[in-house]
């Protein structure tokens, strides 16, 4: 697998916070399944998924992205915090163990860490959609 559990963990609550699955070709999508865990799949041409986990290409009907997350990669993450008007003040390595990122949202800074610089970035931007979310009702 390409990405943790961790990561996918939070790619499914971006989903659940607003972020619509992206299913262009060489996009990575996710599916959960209950308590069995993720398969992940890169979107190819000709809607066809590739299974990252089993090898195989299936077709993929646009009907089934409701049951996929995508998973953006460290560009796509700070283009969307980028895009939700998000200023990455600082990435820094931390003890040579962790990630810290400090996010600026309008008048809060907020430090996201991790032990990757991916997932504090998801971090960041899954608290950019949940506050996005919520300030919306």
């Amino acid at each position: 697998m390409w990405f943790t559990r961790e990561q996918f963990e939070i790619c499914n609550e971006l989903k659940q916070w607003g972020l619509s699955p992206r299913c262009e070709p060489g996009d990575v999508v996710v599916r959960g399944f209950a308590d069995l865990g993720y398969e992940e799949f890169q979107v190819l041409p000709s809607s066809k998924l590739l299974s990252l986990t089993a090898g195989t290409i299936t077709n993929f009907p646009p009907e089934h992205t409701q049951h996929l997350f995508w998973v953006p990669s460290v560009d796509e993450a700070t283009e969307l915090l980028e895009r939700k008007g998000v200023v990455c003040v600082s990435c820094s390595r931390e003890d040579q163990r962790e990630w810290a990122v400090e996010a600026q949202y309008d008048s809060t800074l907020e430090v996201h860490r991790a032990e990757s610089l991916h997932t504090a970035l998801l971090l960041a931007l899954c608290a950019v959609y949940k506050r996005a979310f919520k300030d919306s009702e």
